[in-house]
Order: structure tokens, then C-alpha cells, then sequence
């Protein structure tokens, strides 16, 4: 048909197929018990889960992992980094002092804030 009519047939049948789907789809599921369709979907729905659910599971675990190993590994060289960092401190400047002196500056022209 879609061949008779040409390229505006076309359309015209893609249409006309949507709505009568849609039609046919709602009468379908009108008329089949609630009780059947919760049967139908507990034996699909474990067959669903066990044959797709695992390897979908494998897939997700495949595309994560890379992440994870990554964190870990940029984990221990910022603290290996850091560890290194508090060293080459100490060794410049020396163990920290027991308390920390402050002092009060008079303000002046340079040091004023406002």
C-alpha cells in the first residue's frame, strides 16, 4: 500500500498504524485479569532478572572498576605526596614549635583594612 500511494502514503500509513496500535494495545490490556498479569510477571520477572540482571551486573562491575582502582591509586600518591611534602618541611624548617607566637601589629596606612 505504502508502495501505491508514494512518499506522502508513507506517512499516511505510519499514522494510521500508530493510532490503531495504540488502540489495540489499551483493548488488549483492558481485558486481561490483573491476577494473570501479576503471574505472567513474576515468572518473567525472575527469569528477567537471573538471565539479563547479571549481565547487565558484569557490564556495570566492568565499567566502574577502572574508577575505583583509579581513586585508590590517586589516594595513595596524594598521601604519599603529602607525607613526602611534610617531610622536606620539616627537614627546611625544622620540628614545629610547641606554641605558636602572635603578636599584634599597630595599624598603619599599609595594614589597615575598610
Amino acid at each position: 500500500m505504502g508502495i501505491m500511494l508514494g512518499g506522502g502514503g508513507t506517512a499516511t500509513i505510519t499514522g494510521f498504524a500508530e493510532r490503531t496500535g495504540q488502540h489495540w494495545g489499551r483493548q488488549v490490556v483492558a481485558k486481561v485479569p490483573v491476577e494473570t498479569l501479576r503471574q505472567i510477571n513474576k515468572v518473567l520477572g525472575k527469569n528477567f532478572v537471573t538471565k539479563y540482571g547479571t549481565k547487565q551486573g558484569i557490564i556495570v562491575l566492568g565499567r566502574v572498576a577502572p574508577f575505583g582502582i583509579g581513586a585508590v591509586i590517586g589516594g595513595g600518591a596524594n598521601a604519599a605526596v603529602g607525607a613526602l611534602a611534610v617531610r622536606a618541611a620539616r627537614r627546611a624548617f625544622g620540628p614545629a614549635p610547641a606554641s605558636w607566637l602572635t603578636c599584634d601589629i599597630p595599624p598603619t596606612s599599609k595594614n589597615t583594612t575598610g
